[in-house]
């Protein structure tokens, strides 16, 4: 693929191969050249992103990824209604031998399950922006809401009702800075309404989770590890003698395996919180996004023991800089949960509450979320496709029928010529790190289990065994992207096996 421009860059022949490495790295190298070459001089304009795409056969995000790149180095400048131009002094690109190019982690190209950032509804907010804050509430600009803005805890509360089915009043809501901070919210609570629980999740989950109760956990990291098996996250061992154990679970879509609680292994759950055995905070990550079908009933709605904490997120179906979450509390223990909030202070921000509230009760954010469902199926059946073309003689898959990623794992074929060749070890961990000198990021499965080793020999017999893989974000990454990472993965592949 080639072009060239109207400008003086008009007679430079940007080009790039698959193959060759991500397109945006290509043409960053190729503009970079052309300025240390006297090709193209400071103040020369740039083509647009746009008509650069259409001219390339690639996504206008590539271009914009390649050109905020280069704004940040200072090497390109970039002018309002203008357009994008060459810096007076741009800065000098020092040429290494690509062996010893490091490149920072936001510089990798990566699959990743944020939300498409390159598709949001930039008009609709900006209605739901001017009409909430034509008149601002006096109670916002003095941040007096520490539980959130009321009319934030409304709309969710509906959304989930209507979209969810969990049926919860505005009070039971709390307005928190996204997942960590729901988290923390909760231990604290819960050192007043059970201090002596001891904090259990699922194996495999979210490190970051994983890491974060670890900090808080008395005894050693096995204890607080509950395995899965083909009905979903296992019932802990309970001890007579202890307090009811508290347990971070995602029922309906286990991350990262997507393995929903069965029907059996559900009322077991339910039977437990009923005997007053256990605590659950429910968390529901990606289930707004179902292809076929709906979702299944939170955990929390067919709870009444009130011993259920739902958690969810609005970062991951608006967009990642929003940083907005909620707790739904069961309403027995709402006070406490308000009292713990009042003396950690506050950390969701207001301002954009009123926004959000707006958003949601205009109907533009149902209308988004049906949008971005398709938009995301569709870019999971591309993976799909690519997948086909590339890996198949290698890995092994299931096709997931909602969320907002999918895992990969190698046959069992590829897993014992990779043990000859690499040892012992994680193998997906081992190819993720030559992957970098590739400048692509992938993410090994294997890192959501803990103790990988250990965890071989201590897990049940019916426990589903950690296998080597990775785990593939589709909703953020352009099609460009996804074909040209898994062509490096599958080229990496062929050198290593072939």
């Amino acid at each position: 693929m080639s072009t060239s421009g109207n400008t003086r860059s008009g007679h430079i022949p940007f080009s790039l191969e698959p193959g060759e490495g991500p397109f945006y790295r290509q043409l960053m190298e190729q503009i970079q050249q052309a300025i240390n070459q006297g090709l193209l001089q400071p103040g020369d304009r740039l083509p647009g992103s746009r008509a650069m795409a259409h001219m390339l056969g690639v996504s206008r995000s590539t271009l914009v990824s390649t050109y905020e790149r280069l704004i940040a180095e200072g090497i390109l400048i970039s002018r309002p209604k203008s357009g994008v131009f060459v810096a007076d002094q741009p800065q000098t690109a020092i040429a290494l031998p690509r062996s010893v190019v490091t490149q920072p982690s936001e510089l990798l190209l990566a699959f990743d399950s944020g939300a498409d950032p390159s598709v949001f509804p930039h008009k609709s907010w900006q209605k739901s922006l001017r009409a909430s804050w034509r008149k601002p509430d006096p109670r916002i600009l003095e941040d007096a809401y520490p539980f959130g803005y009321p009319g934030l805890q409304q709309a969710i509360a509906d959304y989930l009702y209507q979209l969810r089915g969990l049926q919860c009043s505005p009070e039971q809501v709390l307005i928190t800075a996204g997942n960590r901070d729901s988290l923390t919210l909760l231990r604290h609570a819960f050192r007043l309404i059970s201090p002596a629980s001891q904090w259990l999740t699922e194996n495999p989950s979210y490190p970051p989770i994983r890491r974060l109760l670890a900090n808080w956990a008395t005894n050693d990291q096995a204890r607080f590890l509950l395995p899965q098996d083909a009905e979903g996250c296992m019932l802990p061992s309970l001890d007579a003698q202890a307090a009811p154990p508290i347990v971070v679970l995602t029922p309906n879509r286990q991350y990262p395996s997507g393995i929903a609680l069965g029907s059996q292994r559900r009322q077991q759950w339910l039977q437990r919180l009923q005997e007053q055995s256990i605590w659950v905070v429910e968390d529901d990550y990606d289930n707004d996004f179902c292809f076929q079908g709906r979702t299944g009933v939170p955990l929390m709605q067919a709870d009444r023991s009130e011993r259920v904490f739902f958690v969810g997120s609005l970062s991951k179906v608006l967009f990642r800089g929003l940083r907005l979450g909620f707790i739904v509390a069961p309403r027995t223990h709402v006070p406490a949960l308000r009292q713990s909030r009042i003396q950690l202070g506050g950390a969701a921000a207001l301002p954009t509450q009123p926004v959000v509230a707006e958003f949601m009760n205009s109907g533009e954010f149902g209308r988004h979320i049906n949008r971005m469902r398709r938009h995301y199926r569709h870019k999971r059946d591309h993976l799909l496709t690519l997948l086909e073309q590339y890996l198949s003689c290698w890995f092994e898959w299931q096709v997931p029928q909602g969320g907002m990623h999918l895992i990969i794992r190698f046959t069992s074929e590829t897993t014992t010529r990779l043990h000859a060749l690499l040892g012992d070890g994680p193998l997906d961990q081992q190819l993720a790190t030559q992957l970098r000198q590739d400048g692509i990021k992938l993410e090994p499965l294997s890192t959501y289990y803990a103790a990988w080793k250990e965890q071989l020999l201590q897990q049940p017999d019916d426990a589903l065994i950690p296998t080597a893989g990775f785990i593939l974000g589709y909703t953020r990454p352009d099609e460009d992207n996804m074909r040209t990472l898994l062509h490096t993965l599958a080229t990496r592949l062929s050198a290593v096996l072939d």
